[in-house]
């Protein structure tokens, strides 16, 4: 049986043959923060920029054998760019983020608006937000703040501001919790009978 490649019906040019992938959306794994091969990138501490430096500097390492050394998993393109990073600009940290907004309370605020939840568990996030703005001695620069912002500086902080228990007290007293358990105890006399 004869095959009929390249197909010779109408329709089909008898020249090249292009084969194309997708579209120009960029590849699975290009987004914000990851390599070209889809791996995430890990921000590198400041330790280990220094440890590489001591290394390649000043013990004469490879960049392969500190960047080994150091972390499993560190590749030589990575320690080269630290290096040239320090012998460039003669710093071993990384650069401070730029741009985007500043922040909106100062550390002492911030830590205002936890002692302001401390001193009152049942206050709510509006209320908060009153005493913010009512407050110029300590929010002097703050006209406007909003309560997700007052939420995710809770949230930094650790606090959450969960309802109060709201629920009457002689729900868990001990004659209640003795009914209950007799009750489960009765159903399970009568699943034990059926």
């Amino acid at each position: 049986m004869k095959e009929n490649w390249p197909p010779t019906e109408p329709g089909f040019s008898q020249g090249f043959f292009f084969f194309f992938q997708g579209g120009g959306g960029g590849g699975q794994g290009q987004g914000q923060g990851q390599g070209r091969r889809g791996h995430a990138q890990t921000p590198i501490s400041d330790d280990i920029r220094a440890t590489l430096v001591d290394h390649v500097i000043n013990h004469g390492l490879t960049m392969r054998e500190a960047g080994q050394r150091v972390h499993p998993h560190l590749s030589r393109f990575t320690v080269a760019s630290v290096i040239r990073t320090f012998r460039l600009e003669n710093r071993m940290t990384r650069r401070p983020s730029g741009g985007g907004r500043q922040r909106l309370l100062t550390q002492q605020q911030e830590l205002a608006v936890v002692d302001l939840v401390r001193a009152d568990n049942a206050i709510r996030l509006h209320q908060l937000r009153q005493k913010i703005l009512a407050d110029r001695q300590v929010f002097n620069n703050i006209n406007h703040v909003s309560i997700t912002t007052i939420r995710r500086i809770l949230g930094k902080h650790n606090i959450t501001m969960k309802q109060l228990y709201r629920v009457p007290f002689e729900r868990n007293s001990v004659r209640v919790k003795g009914l209950r358990a007799e009750n489960v105890w009765r159903i399970l006399a009568m699943d034990g009978a059926a």
